[in-house]
């Protein structure tokens, strides 16, 4: 089993709903202790809190809003950038594999889409190259993310010379690293970071840390941008994935303090100040 493999494991047993079942199942088998029916009701109870709205966004705002979304003045400067200095990245988000509405053919899963369309409106704003990062991790399809993402900016019609693809990373810190290799051999050393809000601390830092200069440009917000009404107290099955998500977010910050220690600063890389 390759390491990749064993973490991506690990990381889903421990989170929900996989880990809070595996406790509710043996707090169910030592219900007869006191122990195991406050393990099944803690279980429970924590199951029904992560699907809630207002506990996921308790969840994913310290994440999601340390990079504020790019403001049309922004926008506007970079338009104006000279050419060849800065560049849009695109990182990956997973494969549908063998789409069958598309004849079989490999299209991205919702998120990777989301930071896709909104790649693809920024180089239309601004006249930037998009380089779109992503291997095969755990994968057989026959392209990479990187592939798939590119084929999806052509169809979305940006020019081929605009696109290019990275397409041996595995990670988070693969995508820094190998776009490293790529684009400050063409005097690249500005990134506009394009990938999903709560991802953006842990990849804002790899790429800092590769020596690039990072404009943050979040996408696919999950904090709700309204209030809460009576229907929030109501367990959905979609915001238990969100505050899964975010879990998995902080859980992978841990991860990348004992895999990449030497390399760790917690104040620049932790969401919160």
């Amino acid at each position: 089993m390759s390491g990749l493999m064993l973490s991506k494991l690990i990381a889903q047993l421990l989170l929900p709903p996989a880990g809070l079942l595996l406790l509710a199942a043996i707090g169910l088998m030592a219900r007869r202790k006191g122990w195991g029916r406050a393990l099944l009701l803690a279980s429970l109870a924590t199951l029904w809190l992560l699907s809630l709205g207002s506990v996921r966004d308790t969840l994913t705002r310290p994440l999601e809003y340390r990079s504020p979304a790019l403001s049309a003045q922004s926008i506007a400067g970079l338009a104006r950038e000279t050419e060849g200095s800065t560049a849009i990245v695109l990182l990956g988000g997973g494969i549908q594999e063998q789409a069958v509405e598309y004849g079989g053919a490999n299209r991205l899963q919702p998120s990777a889409m989301i930071r896709t369309v909104y790649a693809a409106w920024l180089a239309r704003q601004t006249g930037l190259p998009v380089y779109a990062s992503g291997g095969r991790p755990l994968s057989d399809a026959s392209e990479s993310e990187g592939e798939v993402m590119r084929r999806q900016l052509l169809e979305f019609g940006l020019g081929s010379e605009k696109i290019h693809a990275e397409q041996t990373s595995e990670n988070t810190w693969q995508n820094a690293t190998h776009m490293r290799q790529i684009l400050q051999a063409r005097g690249i050393g500005r990134v506009v970071l394009v990938t999903s809000a709560w991802h953006m601390p842990r990849s804002r830092w790899c790429f800092k840390q590769q020596g690039f200069r990072v404009i943050a440009a979040p996408t696919d917000f999950l904090t709700s941008q309204r209030p809460h009404d009576a229907r929030g107290l109501i367990p959905d099955a979609g915001v238990l994935a969100g505050s899964s998500l975010a879990l998995h977010e902080y859980l992978g910050l841990v991860w990348y303090h004992l895999r990449y220690g030497q390399h760790w600063d917690w104040h620049k890389a932790w969401p919160w100040e």
